[in-house]
């Protein structure tokens, strides 16, 4: 039991540490670390060296948020939830002052680019580039209204999973004990305690229903942003586009399923005063990193049959519209999530009311996690 509290750290932190030294071999090769590099060339000697750069300060990053978390551990009285989320949240903030950094080496170099490729023109020499504005297959977006549908359904279902699971503790809060149980072990056996008020009792069920709408809105936004194909073999890149889709959805419904075996039941094994098998709490913890295998698998399927043009462009391809390249911000498009810049997946569009909205319960439910650890 002593070991397993190293044992899941280790396994998170460095999962998480090898997602992000591919942040840039899992991105479209059409930015580098967050710049559209689409319409320009860049020397391979240059790239070698920033992807160098990064990953080397990354090592040093994983290798303090270890030092941190052994210090932690056996110098404070944290229990394991706090010390994991510590830890990994200064990797994860280490990690974007990282990108930040590069991102800005990129963008000077492109900025210089271009501006040399504006002074040579003159009206004689000037050429005309036309960028070709892709966009949605017609047929392909009514297909995609299917799948939306079909999984705010089953999303549906996991969101009522909670409701259920908040009603049984408001059902039983009259007959729960003075003294609750707030906090369980690695080993699933209750270590910590506090006095039975609405916010001890119900702030597990908050957080449940807060991460499983979260989770609803990113599986389905995923599948309903913008998705672009080759022109080329149009039919066979559709049915790949939609096959790939509805396995992002199955994907991320699985990856909501697992988190919330455990979140969606503590509040239930809080009012019957039980331990949490161990089985589950080590399930809830390793299986979500299974499931991210065919997330990576079906996101890379997608990207396989997109447009190959370098005259492509699309709405979100504006250096403008993205503050560092992994915050997009842009009143002008109506959708909520699009194509991440840096790394595999999508990003929320943070100038939709959606996208502040989700903010808002990403920074609750983050401040809520250490709240709950430190109790």
């Amino acid at each position: 039991m002593f070991f397993l509290n190293y044992i899941v750290f280790i396994l998170l932190i460095l999962f998480t540490h090898l997602i992000a030294l591919s942040t840039q071999l899992l991105s479209s090769k059409k930015y580098f670390f967050g710049v559209y590099i689409n319409e320009i060339n860049i020397e391979e000697d240059f790239k070698i060296k920033i992807n160098k750069d990064f990953k080397g300060k990354l090592n040093i990053s994983l290798l303090l948020s270890i030092m941190i978390y052994l210090i932690m551990k056996n110098i404070t009285n944290l229990n394991i939830g706090a010390n994991i989320i510590i830890c990994t949240t200064i990797y994860i903030t280490l990690f974007f002052l990282i990108l930040r950094v590069e991102y800005k080496k990129v963008k000077c170099i492109k900025d210089t680019y271009l501006e040399n490729i504006e002074n040579l023109k003159n009206e004689d020499t000037k050429q005309t580039h036309i960028k070709i504005i892709e966009r949605e297959d017609e047929i392909l977006t009514k297909e995609k209204k299917k799948l939306i549908k079909k999984f705010k359904i089953l999303f549906g279902i996991c969101i009522g999973l909670s409701l259920i699971s908040f009603i049984y503790v408001l059902v039983s809060y009259k007959s729960m004990p003075d003294t609750i149980i707030t906090h369980w072990g690695a080993g699933g056996r209750p270590d910590g305690y506090s006095e039975k008020n609405i916010l001890n009792v119900f702030f597990i069920n908050f957080m449940d229903i807060s991460m499983v709408i979260l989770f609803a809105v990113i599986g389905v936004g995923s599948i309903a942003g913008n998705t672009y194909i080759d022109r080329d073999n149009l039919e066979v890149n559709r049915k790949k586009a939609l096959k790939y889709l509805n396995g992002l959805g199955y994907s991320f419904l699985a990856l909501t399923l697992s988190i919330q075996s455990i979140t969606t039941t503590i509040p239930i094994f809080m009012v019957q005063e039980k331990n949490i098998p161990m089985w589950l709490s080590i399930g809830a913890c390793i299986f979500p990193i299974f499931i991210v295998v065919p997330v990576i698998y079906f996101y890379l399927m997608i990207s396989s049959i997109k447009p190959k043009s370098r005259t492509s462009y699309t709405v979100e391809n504006d250096d403008e519209k993205w503050i560092y390249g992994f915050i997009y911000y842009n009143k002008e498009d109506p959708k909520l999530m699009v194509e991440k810049r840096l790394g595999m997946g999508w990003s929320m569009n943070m100038a939709h009311p959606m996208g502040k909205f989700i903010t808002i319960i990403l920074v609750l439910i983050t401040v809520g996690s250490l709240l709950i650890c430190f109790i």
